[in-house]
């Protein structure tokens, strides 16, 4: 009694710190509202109310947006929320923070079930403790990605395929999870599909018995229907607009590293043999998610996909990972090997076909077996000490290991990435639009979009009504909603028209021009006669957004 009452403290402490570490400033750190997620609320706002989204279709099977066309799972997951908190960034982010919360005990059960029963207690506490601490989880538990809410579903897939061994109808609901996972992240419609098809050769003797296949066609069959209008626009344009665009096998849009030009014809076919350049690449990609100083010294570029200061890993784990390593080798091929080998083995693969070096946004299941193995190592070396006294001094290190790890958290999460990437997030729109909603309804604005898309914040902050939007502005034709690539150019929001500011016919009208510092400069301001309405600042201090009036 004693012992579960432990168990049940520390897993919930664990819940506690992911909490801690997701929700706080959930709305308001990161302060801006990056353009995806503007545009994933917005299309769930314009599906709430009028069925349709931001291009008059509807109830999409994967969303146009920016013709990168996003997965579908996540903005329906937004539809129910928005009547419940309003349309903020708070609720935008709401199910990545949901879902990542419920990935915690989801982790430890599934370690519990799959794990030697010596270690199983241990190694799963660890885990679901290690993950809640996970700098790499948090980022995705604070913001709008849809890689949380499938990596979620996947092991949910996969903690009830376990459960299904002993219990054969648990089978249905993990195919159904599964079918679930796949349209919900790009890069579940690889790692889901090679990892059910693994955990069916290693358990096909018993999954072919009659009292389990059974149960596992019916799960088939429901999962097919679940993937059904997935599978029917699957050799579209639009479906494959994000593999096609950003895969390493696009020679037309950019040349695999090691191309050398202008050769002759002989040696081409030689030194730039696409097979082996682009075998290359993908190894050089896909060992760099495996490379400790990719986990624990270089982490993440992309300022939207990393904190600063901050890996995917904290460097005290390194010792751990290695102990790790050498403790997942020289253990038997148990249930807990073959999950942890497999999914690490897997997991790199969809990220290493793009072009971007170490991107965890893609590779995010990968933590899952990363951690895993620090929790070995962790574990190994708590079963090294001996003597008690060690025990007790090792427990007080640990606590004030992950004091720091909190406080490095907030450091970063909190303080450095607010005053450092705002502007990566799109910070300042929110203003803009409060601004513009003040300003005299019978005058025109311009919005510049020299270097960015603001129709799609515009749109968010302004709660502006879909069904207006959807008439004013059509992009295509609903026929070709899911195959023509083009997009639109100016766009017409009210008495709002979004496109590049043109100086010299712009200044001949009263109206007002919105755009940043570099559309609209202090000396353009002082040359032209402009007058300055509002500027926006970001944390930093720079100017974000300039607003000002024409004076023709």
């Amino acid at each position: 009694m004693k012992k579960n009452l432990i168990i049940a403290a520390i897993l919930f402490l664990s819940i506690g710190i992911a909490v801690l570490t997701r929700v706080y400033k959930l709305g308001e750190a990161p302060a801006g509202l990056y353009i995806d997620e503007a545009g994933q609320g917005y299309s769930a706002y314009s599906i709430l109310k009028t069925g349709k989204d931001e291009f008059g279709e509807a109830f999409p099977i994967v969303f146009r947006s920016f013709t990168d066309f996003k997965t579908p799972v996540y903005i329906y997951l937004l539809v129910p929320l928005i009547p419940i908190f309003g349309l903020s960034a708070f609720t935008v982010r709401f199910p990545s923070f949901f879902f990542s919360i419920l990935t915690i005990p989801l982790l430890y059960f599934l370690l519990k079930r799959i794990s030697p029963k010596p270690i199983a207690v241990g190694i799963s506490l660890l885990a679901s403790f290690l993950l809640a601490l996970s700098p790499w989880h948090i980022l995705f538990g604070r913001t709008n990605f849809e890689c949380n809410v499938a990596l979620f579903f996947f092991l949910a897939g996969v903690y009830f395929f376990y459960r299904g061994l002993d219990k054969p109808k648990n089978l249905i609901l993990s195919v159904i999870l599964f079918s679930i996972a796949i349209p919900s992240y790009h890069s579940q419609r690889i790692i889901t599909p090679l990892f059910s098809l693994l955990l069916f050769l290693r358990h096909r003797k018993k999954l072919l018995l009659s009292s389990h296949l059974k149960y596992l066609i019916a799960g088939l069959i429901l999962g097919f229907i679940i993937l059904l209008p997935t599978i029917s626009v699957s050799l579209t344009p639009g479906f494959l607009a994000r593999a096609s665009g950003l895969n390493i096998f696009s020679w037309h849009r950019q040349a695999p590293w090691g191309y050398i030009p202008n050769l002759s014809q002989i040696v081409d076919l030689i030194v730039n043999n696409p097979i082996v350049l682009s075998t290359k690449e993908f190894l050089s990609l896909y060992f760099s998610y495996l490379s400790p100083r990719s986990m624990f010294a270089l982490g993440d570029y992309g300022p939207r996909s990393s904190f600063p200061e901050l890996s995917t890993f904290f460097l005290w784990q390194l010792p751990f990972y290695i102990a790790g390593l050498y403790a997942l080798v020289k253990r038997k091929f148990d249930e807990l090997s073959f999950f942890t080998i497999a999914l690490l083995i897997i997991s790199p693969i969809p990220a290493a076909i793009t072009r971007d070096p170490y991107s965890t946004i893609r590779a995010l299941p990968l933590v899952i077996p990363q951690i895993i193995i620090v929790s070995l190592g962790i574990h190994a070396f708590w079963q090294f000490l001996q003597k008690r006294v060690y025990k007790i001094l090792a427990l007080a290190g640990f606590f004030l290991i992950i004091f720091y790890s909190l406080g490095k958290l907030y450091s970063s999460v909190i303080i450095l990435n607010e005053y450092y990437r705002a502007s990566e997030w799109d910070y300042g729109w929110r203003e803009v639009a409060q601004t513009i909603s003040r300003l005299n309804p019978t005058l025109p604005v311009v919005v510049d979009t020299a270097r960015d898309e603001p129709y799609i914040s515009l749109l968010f902050f302004l709660k502006f009504d879909p069904a207006t939007y959807q008439k004013d502005n059509v992009e295509v034709k609903l026929s070709e909603y899911y195959t023509d690539m083009n997009r639109l150019g100016v766009r017409k929001i009210g008495h709002i028209v979004t496109r590049p500011i043109d100086w010299k016919p712009d200044l001949k009208i009263k109206q007002y021009l919105v755009g940043d510092s570099l559309a609209i400069s202090t000396q353009q301001i002082e040359v032209h006669g402009l007058t300055l309405v509002k500027e926006v600042y970001y944390p930093d201090g720079s100017p974000a957004f300039r607003i000002v009036q024409t004076n023709p």
